[in-house]
């Protein structure tokens, strides 16, 4: 957080340590360029580590768990990544949480499907 804004005060900063202590578990995606076929695109690897974490989720939730997802600035942070060893082409593309919901966030309204959609051909 310092590292992102050096005036960032005590109350955010307490902020940032408490969104990696809210649940009991709490793990990192990390998609290594190097790793995998080169065959296969960064891109659809980043896609099927997503779909991978989705699954995990959902599993969670079967199981009665509550799980949340977070990314942001932080995790391309020197510091952050410094203290994780990762090399250069090591990505690290979010955090899951996962353990029992003691409260819920209030509905968070959603962008219609046509905003951000189209259809190939469709006006041409």
């Amino acid at each position: 957080m310092l590292e992102r804004d050096p005036s960032a005060s005590t109350e955010q900063l307490e902020q940032a340590r408490d969104k990696a202590l809210r649940a009991p578990l709490l793990m990192l995606l990390i998609v290594d360029e190097a790793k995998g076929s080169a065959d296969i695109d960064l891109n659809e690897r980043v896609l099927s580590a997503g779909c991978a974490v989705q699954n995990l989720m959902l599993l969670a939730n079967a199981m009665g768990y509550g799980s949340g997802l977070t990314s942001g600035k932080a995790l391309k942070a020197a510091c952050f990544r410094a203290g994780l060893g990762l090399g250069a082409g090591e990505h690290a593309i979010c955090c899951v949480s996962v353990g029992t919901v003691s409260s819920r966030k209030p509905f968070k309204p959603r962008p219609e499907v046509q905003q951000f959609t189209r259809i190939w051909g469709e006006g041409a």
